[in-house]
């Protein structure tokens, strides 16, 4: 049966063992922390000195607890068993500093290494709030500012975003500027719905307004209740004024496309019409675009009256992606015809065809009056020649006239002669030739002198077809020159047109120049306007030969030459035309194609040869003309004209397009030079 042992407590040795374990427990993690914190042998120091101190305390704990309580019989201790329960304590400390310092450790490292990445992120979104152009900020429920970058305080006029903390916009700005963005924000906190790119209107900080694009987002806390507003803000009115600049630009241009006096378009990639302006309409006899939209069904370049010309049209287009000036005619609404000049160009985008835009100009008049000028500037130019070719044709008209003379003279003394040698033969007959009348035969043939007239009769007559011939061929080539020509070309002879300019040209260059040709006997007939073909040529040896006369009245030069060479190039035919005058000077030579433009002097030139010769070649004949000056050494132009067809040799080519280089002196005969 057990017997129960009463005892009792001190209540102030309770206490004691209070305040121990407290000291204990608070010296326990004090010592986890320096052991954790502290490497190498100062760990070991710690972990050591605080095993003992806190197997100790723990031990000194334990038997303070029991202090208090006292029995009526006297208690025996054993020493053994309480050492041993000491070191116990020593060592059951060491293990658990031990253990606990390393979870602390992992568990320290970790909540360091979050830390550092959250105050990296905090100072990255500062960072980022700070220096963004943008306003940034959150608020409240009530619209008071939580979080707001320097824009944000910059807009508000005061110095730090922490001036805004826990105020509203109505502590810095008039009320009835705010309230509008006040009552936004209070609805997106009642709907919990954003509000994405709302426009609304601030006084910046001088007082003027400042148009700001804002998006505004309920902030939910966790039971998903709305806990206030975050706000982006972007100032555009830069974008503001791009945009007025823009809608100014536009009516601008629009004005200038709708007010343009030529026709303006844009294509699709197939060549349909999607866009024009009302001249564009009005040029092809329609009310308004849109009737001209609604009625051409078919690609504008089917308005062409030549399909060659279409066909010519859209390999150029597809070759460079873009022609100028390019002339045809087409049908206007009602069948009837006109030429215009056609400027388009491709549209591409990252290497794709988007479609083609351009415009049209009526050329119609111009083409009539540049056909008359170009008429005109032709007979000119055989006007100033006129002089010239008379005095050519008047030489063997006047050895011609001599000869005729000289013929109708000598007649009379033949037909004497004939007298004579006929009674001579009727005496003979009847053989009654008497001295007397063989003393009148002598006495009339030494009067006749019938050798002097063998002689020279047929020299006569040699000459005199000699000045026909010369005649005839400065006739033939004023009449292939002075030819009206065709409106459509026709495969030409450029050799034999050549020989005929320079023919018509000799009175020019003859006493100045002598003339030198290599013309290129397989050269084919090119499709031409021969009259116009022919005039570039005219003009360009005039201009030559005015080049080595003026080069002459300098005294450098006696007499020059003119070198005119055909021959082929790779896009077709090439012809040059060389002088050895002084060249073109080079502050003038971009300005040598100009109409009106002349280096020659007053009364001299018009300015308006080189001028028509490159709207002839480019235009017309869609060919190129250039040209290669040295100073002091001469000129060459180069003309080049597109060939495409299979190479035929040009029919009837004359002695004079010969393979070998030909001189022709100013007595118009050819004569070889070996070169």
């Amino acid at each position: 049966m057990a017997t129960l042992i009463a005892g009792s407590y001190d209540d102030w040795q309770v206490a004691l063992s209070f305040v121990i374990a407290f000291v204990t427990a608070y010296t326990a993690l004090d010592l986890t922390g320096r052991v954790t914190a502290n490497h190498g042998m100062h760990r070991v120091m710690w972990l050591l000195g605080g095993a003992l101190v806190l197997g100790s305390g723990i031990w000194c704990m334990h038997n303070t607890e029991m202090l208090p309580f006292h029995l009526p019989d006297s208690v025996y201790r054993h020493l053994p068993t309480v050492l041993l329960s000491l070191l116990a304590a020593i060592m059951a400390s060491y293990i658990a500093l031990l253990v606990v310092s390393r979870n602390t450790a992992v568990v320290d490292r970790r909540l360091s290494a979050q830390q550092l990445e959250l105050d990296s992120e905090r100072e990255m979104l500062r960072a980022l709030l700070d220096n963004i152009p943008d306003l940034m900020y959150v608020k409240d429920t009530k619209s008071r500012f939580i979080l707001a970058n320097p824009q944000v305080a910059k807009l508000m006029g005061v110095n730090t975003p922490d001036d805004l903390i826990g105020k509203t916009a109505f502590d810095f700005l008039p009320a009835e500027r705010v309230t509008p963005a006040y009552e936004m924000e209070q609805e997106v906190i009642r709907s919990g719905h954003a509000i994405f790119n709302h426009e609304e209107v601030f006084p910046d900080g001088e007082g003027h307004r400042m148009p700001v694009l804002t998006t505004t987002v309920p902030l939910h806390g966790s039971d998903g209740r709305v806990t206030g507003i975050a706000g982006v803000g972007r100032n555009i009115s830069e974008r503001k004024k791009n945009e007025e600049a823009l809608k100014a630009a536009e009516k601008k241009y629009r004005g200038i496309f709708d007010g343009a006096l030529f026709g303006m378009f844009q294509l699709d990639r197939k060549g349909y019409l999607s866009h024009l302006n009302p001249a564009m309409a009005h040029l092809s006899l329609y009310a308004s675009p849109e009737e001209m939209l609604q009625d051409v069904k078919e690609p504008l370049w089917s308005l062409a009256v030549q399909s060659a010309r279409h066909e010519e049209l859209a390999s150029v287009m597809k070759k460079v992606g873009q022609v100028r000036a390019f002339e045809l005619e087409v049908y206007r609404k009602d069948r009837s015809r006109m030429w215009v000049s056609a400027t388009v160009r491709a549209m591409m985008h990252e290497g794709v065809l988007q479609g083609f835009e351009g415009m049209f100009e009526d050329i119609t008049e111009r083409r009539v009056l540049r056909d008359q000028l170009l008429q005109a500037q032709k007979l000119e130019s055989v006007g100033q020649l006129a002089a010239g070719i008379a005095h050519e044709i008047n030489t063997p008209i006047q050895y011609i006239g001599d000869n005729v003379c000289f013929l109708q003279k000598t007649f009379g003394s033949l037909t004497s002669l004939l007298k004579i040698y006929e009674g001579l033969w009727e005496e003979t007959l009847s053989n009654t030739v008497t001295p007397i009348f063989r003393e009148e035969i002598n006495s009339a043939l030494r009067k006749i002198d019938g050798k002097f007239l063998v002689a020279e009769i047929p020299k006569a007559i040699e000459d005199t077809l000699e000045g026909i011939k010369r005649v005839s061929t400065l006739v033939s080539a004023m009449k292939e020159f002075s030819h009206p020509g065709t409106k459509e070309k026709v495969p030409l002879d450029l050799n034999h047109a050549i020989q005929s300019a320079i023919t018509v040209a000799q009175n020019e260059w003859k006493y100045v120049a002598d003339v030198e040709t290599r013309f290129e006997r397989t050269l084919p007939a090119v499709p031409c306007l021969p009259g116009e073909f022919n005039q570039v040529i005219l003009n360009l040896i005039v201009n030559a030969a005015h080049a080595i006369g003026d080069r002459a009245k300098q005294g450098k030069e006696k007499k020059g030459k003119i070198t005119v060479e055909t021959g082929r190039c790779p896009t077709g035919v090439e012809i040059r035309i060389g002088d050895t005058g002084a060249g073109i000077p080079l502050d003038v030579r971009e300005k040598i194609f100009d109409p009106f433009f002349t280096t020659k002097e007053i009364g001299k030139g018009t300015g308006q040869g080189l001028a028509i010769a490159r709207s002839i070649i480019v235009d017309k004949h869609e060919g190129s003309i250039y040209f290669e000056s040295l100073p002091g050494e001469g000129t060459t132009f180069i003309i080049r004209l597109p060939y495409h067809e299979p190479a035929l040799s040009a029919p009837g080519t004359k002695d004079t397009a010969s393979a070998v280089p030909q001189r022709i002196n100013d007595n118009n005969a050819a004569e070889s030079q070996i070169t």
